[in-house]
């Protein structure tokens, strides 16, 4: 499937060691005296070669994290490189198959791939016990090394000359005045706009969809070029938006803004640690890291959600938050593109 984001982008430590540790939009949390049950394998990390972290995050709160775990644990190498979801997975899959394990750490946004790799073998399989940090997380964020280190929450993008009243619950969307002013990110290219279609079928009206696709959406293939048509004034509405793609355009002056209504989903960014990597005490300390303060900061910025909870700059997780379920869509996928119109 085609994915939202593009792009590729290589960081070294050394070109972050002079970095001040902050997210774009988020905060500068202070380094935490190092777990004593980490010391050692800190010492040993120290000697490893640059452990290479693959991320579909957005390559700013990489860096952002890259930064702050040097901060936390001076000496140990790490480079990361950042590709969207589905060449990074198709990336990894093609190493392991090649007999390489390139990236000792991955984080990306695909269960499937997730599942692919668990069955394979190529990730750790440890309990919340194993790291002092990871028990932090909730159960339903983590299954054996498993684990989701942040959501970027599904909502409504809209531009604020055209619309007076922002929505506030998803049926405002369906309101006459928006017909063919919709902007729809296409559940054809990307599962968690699928997995919005079922939450909105299930548990805001059995006919929602239907009703949208009467509202003669224009389907665009990702909300990145399609936020910026809403911020040029080309539609009052756009979603599935995420305020990750909003935020920057409305830094810089676009006249647009983001609404969650509720229920929703989101995005899950899924974190495991490789099997036979050059480098398995660094990945230990920086997937242990990620779940500090400090490290969901700089993961998730002031756009992202935290699923151990609001820190920092970091953006609750609604109270009508729900599991994106994506292992559950092929057998519903077909029935909800029909209702949209576009099977």
């Amino acid at each position: 499937m085609r994915r939202l984001l593009k792009g590729l982008g290589i960081i070294t430590a050394a070109a972050l060691l002079g970095a001040c540790g902050a997210a774009p939009g988020g905060g500068t949390a202070a380094p935490t005296p190092i777990p004593a049950g980490l010391q050692p394998v800190y010492e040993q990390a120290k000697n490893e070669p640059a452990l290479t972290w693959y991320s579909s995050q957005d390559p700013g709160l990489n860096d952002a994290v890259v930064a702050a775990f040097q901060q936390q644990y001076p000496g140990v190498k790490v480079e990361s490189l950042r590709l969207a979801t589905g060449p990074l997975g198709t990336r990894y899959a093609q190493e392991r198959q090649a007999g390489a394990v390139t990236a000792g750490l991955v984080t990306l946004a695909d269960p499937n791939f997730v599942d692919q790799g668990v069955e394979q073998k190529w990730f750790e399989k440890f309990d919340k016990a194993a790291l002092p940090n990871l028990q932090r997380l909730p159960d339903r964020f983590f299954t054996d090394g498993a684990a989701v280190t942040g959501v970027n929450v599904l909502g409504i993008g809209y531009n604020t000359t055209e619309v007076q009243n922002p929505p506030k619950t998803w049926e405002d969307a369906l309101a006459p005045e928006y017909r063919g002013k919709i902007l729809l990110g296409d559940p054809r290219n990307v599962p968690s706009y699928v997995a919005l279609a079922r939450v909105l079928d299930e548990k805001v009206a059995p006919d929602f969809l239907t009703r949208l696709a009467g509202q003669q959406p224009t389907v665009v293939d990702s909300m990145v070029p399609g936020t910026q048509q809403l911020a040029a004034g080309e539609a009052a509405l756009a979603f599935p938006d995420v305020r990750s793609v909003v935020a920057p355009l409305q830094d810089k002056g676009a006249p647009i803004d983001f609404v969650v209504p509720e229920p929703t989903t989101g995005n899950e960014f899924t974190t495991l640690v490789s099997a036979g990597g050059a480098s398995p005490n660094a990945a230990k300390l920086l997937y242990d890291f990620l779940f500090t303060d400090a490290g969901q900061e700089a993961f998730n910025g002031s756009t992202g959600s935290s699923p151990i909870g609001t820190i920092g700059q970091t953006k609750a997780l609604p109270a009508g938050y729900v599991d994106p379920a994506i292992r559950e869509l092929p057998a519903v996928e077909d029935g909800l593109l029909s209702e949209l119109g576009l099977a």
